[in-house]
């Protein structure tokens, strides 16, 4: 999969199919990319057996590369329909504010559906299924949105005319991209170690089901919402890079405290400091949010406008093709790191030290990805790419 993004982001570059360099890979990526998840949950064969695995292996491989297919030139269209930087991050910012809360929402409207389909007479394995399946549907409709919206002969851009070893060279040779890469990949090492690590964190440190998960992640919606409110003050004051800086050591910092946790249950011994630290770090890692969901999308933008002041084509799709090369192998590297430490030093109440020290070891990831971010020459490509400063409002 990884090895797909720089392909289909050179094709979409060089593309000059009437439909347009994107439009066209959402439309052939988006019926695989939001069907195949459903199958997962209609294997065939007996449960454990081969088949199963077969059948899973080809089903996740074609969904992974259709994702490809479908995310890369997606991501291309955003700096090519914003153009300047404000209103790059003004679309930013407007899809997380609506996508977040739906991703939000999802962790307990999918518990939610289960139980009403199980009300409603289905067993569990029906229930889940039934689940998935409006859950695909919803995705192909939000995903189809695009497709119909976007008018690409609308658009003033250049098509690269570069083959593929020239594309990746040049891109690879962007000495400020591969700065960012190198930071954003140290963040995403450790931030996609906290998701799948509350439910470990609920069960083992509060003694609380999984559902509890769900409920824990409304703690960061105060946050969330103040840091959206304000991300365009941040913004207009430091910068796009000092404020995905700020963004960072905020949820970096929010990180270290979990090693402080001790095993309990509710209402016994320690269970109102648990309560109270891993509530309080959620509502604060709420704040960083807005930032880390906003602005790397808009300090690419930046790049990309920078290669394109000096090619003279709009590449944007190699960029995040590439950027998609490196960070997929960094999920793998994020879950081997927290397997690790789950199966060398405990899971279990007896031994919970490989729960404890996710947090710690994931906000020291992050803090070492912020430090990489001071490094980034903001000033140097802006000034090269012709980026004028222009303040975002609060809208």
């Amino acid at each position: 999969d990884s090895l797909a993004d720089p392909i289909v982001g050179h094709l979409s570059d060089r593309s000059t199919l009437r439909l347009g360099r994107r439009r066209v890979f959402l439309i052939v990526g988006i019926v695989p990319m939001v069907f195949c998840p459903a199958l997962l949950f209609f294997p065939p064969g007996e449960p454990g057996s081969f088949d199963i695995f077969v059948f899973l292996t080809i089903v996740l491989a074609v969904y992974y590369v259709f994702f490809t297919v479908y995310v890369a030139p997606w991501f291309a269209l955003i700096p090519e329909i914003a153009r300047s930087e404000a209103d790059r991050v003004r679309f930013s910012r407007l899809r997380a504010m609506v996508g977040g809360p739906i991703i939000m929402a999802y962790g307990i409207l999918w518990l939610a559906g289960i139980d009403f389909f199980k009300d409603a007479g289905f067993n569990a394995n029906t229930s889940v299924q039934l689940v998935v399946v409006l859950s695909c549907l919803f995705s192909f409709v939000m995903c189809l949105a695009p497709i119909i919206a976007v008018d690409e002969s609308k658009l003033e851009v250049v098509r690269s005319t570069m083959n593929i070893k020239e594309a990746l060279g040049t891109t690879i040779s962007n000495r400020p991209f591969m700065i960012y890469l190198v930071a954003q990949i140290m963040f995403i090492l450790g931030m996609s170690m906290t998701g799948p690590a509350v439910p470990y964190i609920v069960r083992i440190i509060l003694g609380r089901d999984e559902g509890f998960a769900a409920l824990l992640s409304l703690a960061m919606l105060p946050g969330i919402l103040i840091g959206f409110a304000f991300i365009h003050v941040l913004v207009n004051r430091v910068g796009p890079r000092n404020a995905v800086i700020f963004s960072i050591v905020v949820m970096g910092l929010s990180m270290l405290p979990y090693g402080l946790l001790t095993p309990s249950v509710p209402e016994g011994p320690g269970d109102l400091f648990n309560l109270s630290v891993i509530i309080g770090m959620t509502a604060i890692k709420g704040l960083a949010i807005a930032g880390f969901m906003i602005l790397p999308t808009v300090i690419l933008g930046q790049l990309i406008d920078l290669d394109e002041a000096a090619t003279g084509a709009n590449r944007a799709a190699m960029y995040y093709g590439v950027q998609g090369l490196f960070t997929k192998w960094v999920y793998a590297a994020s879950a081997a790191i927290m397997s690790y430490l789950l199966t060398a030093y405990g899971r279990s109440v007896e031994e919970p030290l490989g729960v404890l020290l996710i947090g710690p070891v994931a906000g020291a990831l992050c803090l070492v990805g912020a430090a990489g971010y001071l490094l980034y020459p903001e000033k140097e490509v802006r000034q090269k790419a012709g980026i004028p400063f222009e303040p975002m409002s609060a809208r």
